[in-house]
């Protein structure tokens, strides 16, 4: 191995330890993260589910769920004697109630 190649392996240590350093103290920039190890190159997705039916079903009883929830929320604004009658119409306007 010649001389530069010793140097350039002693060098990229000591760049390594230095920018590790530079890393923990929160001063890195991204490239600097990926390269040195504090970071993934790719955003990774994470599948909820493996069928598109089931996801889909899954939305539709959760907003499902949410309208209902909203709707008693009016209701017993109402029978408390407060104004909901127009919140619970709006609802009725757009498919919701």
């Amino acid at each position: 191995m010649s001389i530069f190649g010793i140097a350039k392996k002693g060098f990229g240590k000591a760049v390594k330890k230095y920018k590790q350093k530079k890393i923990a103290s929160g001063k890195s920039t991204r490239e600097e993260r990926i390269k040195y190890g504090q970071r993934d190159p790719d955003f990774k997705v994470k599948r909820t589910t493996k069928s598109l039916k089931a996801s889909k079903e899954a939305g539709h009883g959760h907003m499902y769920m949410k309208n209902i929830k909203e709707l008693n929320i009016h209701k017993d604004a109402v029978q408390k004697g407060k104004e909901a009658k127009k919140k619970i119409q709006r609802m009725k306007d757009t498919k919701r109630a």
